[in-house]
């Protein structure tokens, strides 16, 4: 695939009260970019895999003293393979700047210029397009959680059986999935790995 069609293939979310400025100029690079004004919860943005969140004017629904830094926590907590980026027009050392570079991946300036903009979004891509970076990830989740390390070992031998065999509906990870007693947390993040559009990249490739 081109970098383009790769661009194109990953929903990135802005979650933004003001108009997103970069927007058009990212659309001509091929990025596929939706602008959300907030969110009124996580499932808004559980269709994405990148997201970029801004810290002010954002986090309504969430916890308001910390405005988008706590969205940027919730959405790690929940969904932590999803790329998230931390966005700013305000100084890198506010309360919620320094909530939210605990718990984002990578933080950005609104001032940035497109290059620098292009330059990250295209690392978040492929780090988030990673399969193996993806799962030590969802382990560290897991293991988090206190799941079992056996249940753990055996969702991984079957997560590395279905990107060697090219299964694109995991199939033996969704079967241990409606099997095992894992809780609603755990089957969700696992859920949220597997069901991402992001294996229509590694899959092509």
């Amino acid at each position: 695939m081109s970098p383009k069609d790769i661009r194109s293939s990953v929903k990135i979310a802005i979650i933004d009260d003001e108009k997103f400025k970069a927007h058009a100029n990212l659309t001509t690079y091929g990025y596929k970019i939706q602008e959300l004004p907030d969110i009124k919860s996580l499932d808004d943005i559980s269709d994405f895999d990148v997201i970029i969140c801004d810290l002010m004017g954002v986090g309504q629904n969430f916890d308001k003293s910390i405005g988008g830094a706590s969205v940027i926590k919730e959405i790690k907590d929940n969904y932590p393979t999803k790329y998230v980026i931390a966005y700013t027009g305000a100084r890198s050392n506010t309360p919620e700047a320094n909530v939210a570079k605990q718990f984002s991946d990578d933080f950005i300036k609104k001032d940035d210029d497109i290059t620098k903009l292009v330059s990250k979004l295209d690392e978040a891509i492929d780090i988030a397009s990673d399969p193996y970076e993806r799962w030590l990830i969802t382990r560290q989740g897991l293991i988090d959680l206190e799941i079992d390390l056996r249940k753990i070992l055996e969702l991984e031998s079957a997560y590395v059986e279905a990107i060697d065999s090219n299964d694109r509906e995991f199939s033996e990870v969704k079967a241990i999935l409606r099997g095992a007693d894992l809780g609603g947390h755990a089957k969700g993040i696992i859920q949220s790995l597997i069901a991402s559009g992001i294996w229509a990249i590694v899959f092509a490739s």
